[in-house]
């Protein structure tokens, strides 16, 4: 650039498709005399972010269109608003620190040593009913979304939850092995469980419970921090199977106790959207 001076920053603020009222797609654009980098900054889901409550925040995704995303998709969406990207940052992404299972590598002496953990029966379960005598009567289990857009929210799940990890259209289980799953607190009241067959998950993801994590004020790169260390997959269930087991090998006598210790805390599966209950089982 010739002359003396640096010319001043323009800033253009633009609408992508012509779509005034989505905030997800206007973008501003500061252009700067020095290093001939820009910086797009898109503007945030005010409505999202006011919201005190899941019904709220179901209207304000509502509003700008998000509703309708996917499981993964909504997921991106909120934490890209949860935690907005400061001067000179790029947007957070939930999915990137959420690795494909397909090419994590197992080293070939935890896989073969980890044969026998591998062969016995993997099954997902979901633990609700306080009622020990009568089982419960709904058939389908539903993400926290469609559960709050049908009335109810489950107690297990918090606004914190809705807006530092915005997996809300996925379903929660724990890992049985050879029907056992991980001590967990919450169980002591709960009566019932449906169960599936890991095999049968054909898309799902494992992770330690992370909003002591995300709970937090952060803008972008303070997520990404928040987040170093995490160990969360994305994959198949048979795929998962392989990890998990893997991993759990030599980390403890009891399968489904040494999953926590292998995935570094109180791990849950997670499966996009929901599953159809065939029978409930008394614990």
């Amino acid at each position: 650039m010739s002359g003396a001076g640096t010319a001043p920053s323009v800033v253009a603020q633009r609408r992508v498709a012509g779509n005034a009222d989505d905030a997800d797609t206007a973008v501003q654009r500061s252009t700067g005399g020095r290093g001939g980098t820009d910086t797009v900054q898109r503007a945030g889901d005010d409505a999202l972010r006011a919201a005190r409550n899941p019904a709220e925040m179901i209207a304000a995704l509502e509003k700008s269109g998000h509703s309708k995303d996917d499981a993964w998709e909504l997921m991106r969406y909120m934490g890209k608003q949860q935690f907005p990207a400061g001067e000179g940052q790029t947007d957070f992404d939930m999915l990137s620190h959420i690795k494909d299972v397909e090419k994590h590598k197992i080293s070939a002496v935890r896989k073969t040593g980890s044969q026998g953990l591998l062969a016995k029966r993997w099954t997902i379960r979901h633990y609700t009913g306080d009622d020990p005598k009568n089982p419960p009567t709904f058939r389908d289990i539903m993400s926290t979304y469609d559960n709050a857009k049908a009335g109810g929210v489950s107690a297990n799940t918090n606004v914190a939850d809705w807006r530092s990890l915005g997996n809300i259209k996925f379903s929660f289980y724990l890992v049985a092995v050879d029907g056992k799953v991980p001590d967990r607190n919450w169980l002591n009241n709960k009566h019932w469980y449906a169960e599936w067959d890991l095999d049968s998950i054909e898309d799902c993801w494992v992770s330690a419970d992370l909003l002591e994590r995300m709970n937090k004020d952060m803008d972008a790169d303070g997520a990404r921090e928040a987040l170093k260390g995490a160990h969360a997959f994305r994959g198949s269930g048979t795929k998962l199977k392989e990890l998990l087991a893997a991993s759990a090998f030599g980390a403890g006598n009891e399968p489904a106790a040494a999953l926590d210790t292998a995935i570094g805390g109180a791990f849950e599966l997670k499966v996009p959207n929901g599953l159809r209950v065939s029978e409930w089982h008394h614990r």
